[in-house]
């Protein structure tokens, strides 16, 4: 069962939510967790950002150089580094690459965004990094109890903004963004600049 909620800046597709563990340990049995639907709508209060420290990801792109010969590197804590102009970078199009996020903690998660690519301008030539790369066009965040987000994203090379979407608001300490899709671009790579996660 899903949801489909809309709005200005991004639309989302919340999917199979609430999922209730049907076995003590939380493990749901061979069958996995029972899933319950639910209509409950985004969360509509204040929100506060959380603290993220990134576990795992999937890929990351070799070092590169910049137009003044320095080395530029893409580990995936730059995803989360508030700083627009480093990111975490892969080859190709991005498709099933995940970021695993660890919140320190069960945190009550309400808001998530991203920006969708590589939101630099090389400082020696000008060069714009972000229209070179690819742009995320759609991610999927999963929770622990594997209730799953859809987030849909702007790919416009002229947009550099954090992208943010409201959700029903869900416990979890861990998160996973899965990489759906992405933009064609000269560059065949795919990269976060910046990643958000607030609670309610």
């Amino acid at each position: 069962a899903s949801v489909l909620v809309g709005c200005a800046a991004v639309g989302f597709l919340v999917g199979a939510l609430m999922g209730a563990a049907s076995g003590e340990d939380g493990s749901g049995g061979v069958d996995g967790p029972e899933v319950v639907a639910t209509t409950a709508g985004p969360w509509d209060g204040p929100v506060t950002p959380v603290t993220v420290t990134v576990v795992d990801a999937s890929c990351q792109s070799d070092s590169s150089r910049d137009a003044s010969g320095a080395e530029v590197t893409y580990e995936a804590a730059f995803a989360v580094d508030a700083q627009p102009d480093s990111a975490w970078r892969c080859p190709g199009d991005g498709a099933g690459e995940t970021l695993v996020l660890d919140l320190g903690g069960p945190v009550r998660v309400a808001e998530l965004g991203l920006v969708p690519g590589y939101a630099k301008t090389d400082p020696t030539d000008n060069t714009d990094r972000y229209a070179e790369n690819r742009r995320l066009t759609a991610v999927r965040w999963r929770f622990d109890d594997d209730t799953t987000i859809e987030q849909q994203l702007d790919p416009d090379a002229e947009l550099r903004d954090l992208q943010t979407m409201r959700i029903p608001v869900t416990t979890t300490q861990r998160i996973a963004m899965e990489i759906i899709s992405s933009s064609d671009a000269p560059r065949d790579t795919v990269a976060v600049s910046d990643l958000l996660v607030s609670a309610a």
